[in-house]
């Protein structure tokens, strides 16, 4: 079983005697809730487990101690290892002993059914009762509180382990979010096409960190690449007349859009004119029709040409790729992307120091609208106003009278 973390205290004799006391715990998610024993003595929560027995394996502690705290079954079939953590410590009964924990962690199913609870006399004075619970963010916080005013190592361990478990949560819920999101775009092969594209900026990030990354920090072309997919649809979906436009074309065009930065990064040159080779190659060897991948890879080629957006001949399709893409970056998101490239160029950036990057550089970009169609607009102002909004109560936030701020006098 993986190791999570280790917790040891060295105050102990390494010489000393190791009395052992594993245990057995369980992550059990049913319906987007997680079930948890709140300890109301302490405030805080665990998950449901304990003590594993003579004579007991892991999997069959969890399955008892589970049925007796909470009431709940486990399907034996369903429990899977997750993560061990390893406790040391001066045993509080010999002072020159090594009290030495193994803690067990698995991800397990329940069935509907219940059971009598049997809670030993430890739990009932703590109060201990099962709760399911929304997110562990709570549960984590009201640990750390715990801890601070307490120091019980058991939750230290509970609050880092529930930290990791949101963790890999939260990374589960969004990769699936968007593997529905990919499958809804009706076509089986864009997956494949985000893999390929994935792959190839991937390469490039290893070769070189030329292109890249944005910046000082780690912006990723494959993750601007999924969101402008993602405005490209949203764009798509709110134009009512879709006259000239070709959907099909347009998702994969902007799946495509910056698979040549790789190329670009290793001999110079245009990242977007790099990309139609690559984008041709692909395509023509996946079956599609050539008239159809030429029409794809023109777009690819085009799409960093951004004054074509003055030109009311432009194709509505390369148009919408190129409004895609340069609504990525803005609004809160580039406020957030700001936040960072302050605090990369300036170790000890300041609360000032990231408002007067915002005030000099990200709002007046924001408000230099570019987009051209009614569709991008409307975005780009929803976008633009949540970011006026977030200017003004920061700047009262960190400003003395910072409602009364003019600017230059």
């Amino acid at each position: 079983m993986r190791e999570l973390f280790r917790m040891d205290r060295k105050n102990y004799n390494p010489e000393g005697k190791v009395y052992k006391r594993p245990s057995a715990r369980a992550v059990i998610l049913k319906e987007g809730k997680i079930l948890l024993n709140y300890i109301a003595k302490h405030d805080c929560y665990e998950f449901p487990g304990g003590g594993i027995e003579a004579g007991e394996s892991p999997e069959q502690a969890l399955i008892r101690e589970v049925a007796e705290e909470t009431g709940r079954v486990v399907l034996p079939g369903s429990v899977r290892e997750y993560g061990i953590v390893i406790r040391r410590q001066q045993d509080s009964k010999d002072p020159d002993g090594i009290f030495e924990q193994e803690n067990y962690y698995f991800r397990c199913e329940i069935t509907d059914e219940t059971v009598p609870r049997k809670p030993d006399e430890h739990e009932i004075e703590d109060g201990a009762e099962p709760v399911w619970v929304d997110s562990l963010a709570l549960p984590i916080h009201r640990n750390r509180r715990a801890f601070e005013r307490i120091g019980e190592p058991f939750m230290e361990r509970e609050m880092r382990v529930m930290d990791r478990v949101d963790e890999d949560l939260r990374k589960q819920c969004y990769e699936a979010a968007e593997k529905d999101a990919v499958r809804a775009l009706g076509n089986a092969d864009y997956a494949g096409m985000l893999a390929f594209v994935e792959q190839t900026l991937a390469e490039m990030q290893t070769e070189t960190a030329k292109g890249a990354h944005k910046m000082e920090f780690g912006y990723t072309r494959y993750e601007h690449t999924k969101r402008v997919l993602g405005w490209t649809k949203r764009l798509y979906d709110a134009t009512p007349d879709k006259t000239g436009l070709r959907y099909e074309e347009l998702m994969i065009a902007a799946i495509f859009h910056d698979v040549g930065r790789g190329a670009a990064a290793r001999q110079g040159g245009d990242h977007a004119k790099a990309g139609v080779p690559i984008t041709r190659n692909w395509l023509l060897s996946a079956g599609y029709d050539p008239e159809r991948t030429e029409y794809i890879a023109n777009l690819v080629g085009a799409h960093s040409e951004k004054w074509r957006l003055k030109d009311p001949s432009t194709d509505r399709n390369l148009v919408m790729l190129m409004e895609a893409d340069l609504l990525d970056d803005m609004g809160l998101l580039g406020i957030v992307m700001d936040t960072l490239i302050v605090r990369a160029r300036k170790p000890e950036a300041t609360f000032y120091d990231c408002y007067s990057h915002y005030e000099r550089y990200t709002h007046p970009m924001q408000h230099d609208c570019p987009v051209v169609t009614p569709e991008a607009r409307a975005f780009w102002n929803e976008k633009t106003e949540c970011t006026d909004r977030f200017m003004e109560q920061y700047r009262r936030d960190i400003l003395i009278g910072g409602e009364n701020y003019t600017g230059y006098r």
